[in-house]
């Protein structure tokens, strides 16, 4: 007797259907308090450190304008404090006087004496004049202590990314289901970066200053207002390479047509600083793998065998809808409060958000700001001392501005560091003082003894400041390179006992020109003598001073060789020969050039030092 098999409701053939996609693991929902804890964190520490700067007489300010040059560029943040001590090359933020509601900054290069006490006179670093104005304490904010290059960008930014992010995330999570979440973050982050990057244009950007052109060639002045290196290129011709803040001078062929130069600019960064960028902007790829990495989909497995079907799930309570747990809430909350920081009009902490405005209005006028810059931009050199070296003892190497011939300090106990310098924005903050009565007669000459050949166009150039009354002979050349006992020297600059500056050359007969004013008044000159076809030019602090035309060439032309050298040598038989060979005093970017520099050139070589 068999039995029976229950009767059932299965068909056989029928397969179950897949199971829904399962909802992801809860525990990104879990662990994001602490994202947002630690966002929350940073937002008050920085507003508690911000604050406390500010009740202690500090404030900080963004630069708007490029006269500060790569001292403060662009979009840099400069932390200011109140100062009753201002020397002269320090960087200070005022308000002009007459001209309320308006901040600069720039650098104090002059104190004077009067009515009013001390007086300050100041001049963006890129401008060819000083500024119209005599600042006094009471004008002051306070003197820079810190430049903070491209953060000035950030906070300009930061409202824009703020309120974009807040609001992506919110709708993201409010209205799309979490598979499509994630990938439209991050192309919502992507284009919130480029548009707010199109917005600003922090990363590149030129600003035209000046422009001249002649017969053959335009000669234009740019300054770089953007935080990445850049090139500027023209259409007929030329590159320019600009890092942030630098300004520099593009010559290029004078255009055919009509209508100008057209200037071309882009990145032009090393290897390394693409690498950064690009690291960079992969920052929202990066977001989108660490959210897939914490949320992995789970596939379909498909047809499954045969079976009973699966329960209803069990009643449930209604969605409450979207989670706003403690993570959340702490994000949005420091989001919120660093958009308050950034863009509140809290007159207690209008320092957070104030603008520097830099004036510009000659600043095509000076083409260099630094005394170096200029030296290394007027062409090649024989010789290029900046004489700011560490050491200086005897024997010790003279540095080399350009990469080319280095010198060497001859002379026991013959060079200290001067107490002052001229060009206050050239770093390292050094000059050389050289102790004409030393043990040993010091002096600078070149390291490589190959001899370098005679020739009939060239400028010496040098920053001096003496008290001597035995004068020297400053710099020039001779058929010797150490030593007392050059039997040609000539092309030489050399101090008259009386201070007097005297340039000289030897075509087969002395010839000299001499500045009727003595400068041995221990004060810092610029003093420049040039041969050329044109003659024997003498400047000093950027003005002509002596000149004679009719005399174009010097001892042997171009036939001979010999050494150029800073300090000493040979001067017998010479007009006016001082006491002593041996030149005393301070000296800075000592320098022999192998072109004539015209006026313009020793005008903006002063400036550059002023």
């Amino acid at each position: 007797m068999g039995t029976s098999l229950p009767d059932t409701d299965v068909d056989p053939d029928a397969v179950t259907a897949p199971l829904p996609l399962p909802l992801p693991p809860d525990t990104g929902r879990r662990t994001s308090i602490v994202p947002g804890v630690l966002a929350a964190t940073v937002v008050v520490v920085l507003f508690a450190g911000a604050l406390v700067w500010h009740l202690s007489g500090g404030r900080w300010q963004i630069i708007t304008t490029p006269s500060m040059g790569t001292a403060a560029p662009v979009g840099s943040v400069v932390l200011t404090r109140p100062d009753t001590v201002i020397g002269v090359g320090e960087i200070v933020t005022f308000r002009p006087p007459a001209e309320l509601g308006r901040s600069v900054t720039h650098r104090v290069v002059a104190l004077e004496t009067g009515p009013g006490g001390i007086g300050m006179k100041t001049r963006g670093d890129i401008n060819g004049a000083v500024d119209p104005w005599t600042l006094h304490a009471p004008d002051l904010t306070g003197r820079v202590v810190l430049v903070l290059p491209g953060l000035g960008w950030l906070m300009w930014a930061l409202p824009a990314l703020i309120v974009g992010i807040v609001l992506l995330f919110w709708a993201t999570r409010r209205w799309l289901p979490w598979l499509w979440a994630v990938p439209t973050r991050v192309l919502g982050l992507s284009l919130l970066l480029a548009a707010v990057s199109v917005w600003l244009r922090p990363f590149v950007g030129t600003v035209t200053l000046g422009s001249s052109a002649d017969a053959g060639e335009a000669t234009i002045n740019l300054v770089s207002t953007g935080m990445l290196p850049t090139r500027v290129s023209a259409d007929t011709g030329g590159v320019l390479d600009l890092v942030s803040g630098e300004k520099g001078v593009l010559v290029t062929p004078r255009p055919e047509q009509a209508g100008g130069n057209v200037l071309t600019s882009g990145v032009h960064m090393p290897w390394w600083l693409w690498i950064v960028m690009t690291a960079f902007w992969l920052l929202p790829m990066v977001y989108g793998l660490i959210a897939a990495h914490r949320h992995p989909l789970v596939d379909d497995a498909g047809p499954t065998a045969p079976g009973p079907p699966p329960a209803p799930p069990a009643p449930s309570a209604p969605d409450p809808g979207p989670r706003r747990g403690p993570g959340a809430t702490s994000t949005f909350l420091g989001m919120a409060l660093a958009l308050a920081l950034t863009i509140a009009p809290n007159p207690t902490l209008a320092a957070f958000t104030g603008t520097l405005t830099n004036t510009t209005n000659t600043a095509g006028a000076a083409p260099y700001f630094t005394c170096l810059g200029a030296t290394a931009g007027f062409g090649s050199n024989y010789i290029a001392w900046p004489l700011d070296d560490a050491n200086v003892a005897n024997l010790a190497t003279a540095r080399s501005l350009t990469g080319g011939t280095t010198g060497t300090y001859n002379g026991l106990l013959g060079f200290t560091a001067a107490a002052t310098r001229p060009c206050p924005r050239d770093t390292p903050a050094r000059a050389v003082t050289i102790n004409g009565s030393a043990v040993l007669t010091p002096y600078v000459a070149t390291t490589s003894t190959t001899a370098i050949a005679s020739t009939n166009v060239f400028s010496i150039v040098g920053w001096f400041r003496t008290n001597t009354v035995l004068g020297g002979r400053m710099i020039g050349w001779g058929s010797s390179r150490t030593g007392l006992t050059s039997g040609g020297y000539d092309r030489h600059l050399y101090m008259t006992n009386s201070g007097q500056l005297t340039f000289g050359v030897y075509p087969n007969a002395t010839k000299t020109i001499t500045s009727p004013n003595a400068y041995n008044d221990d004060a810092w000159h610029l003093a420049v003598a040039t041969l050329s076809p044109a003659g024997m030019v003498l400047y000093v602090d950027g003005a002509q001073v002596a000149a004679d035309p009719t005399t174009t060439t010097a001892e042997g032309g171009t036939t001979r060789t010999g050494w150029w050298r800073v300090g000493w040598d040979n001067l017998n038989g010479w007009p006016n020969a001082p006491t002593t060979y041996a030149w005393a005093g301070s000296m800075y970017d000592a320098a022999v050039m192998t072109t004539a520099l015209t006026p313009a050139q020793v005008t903006q070589l002063y400036r550059s030092g002023t």
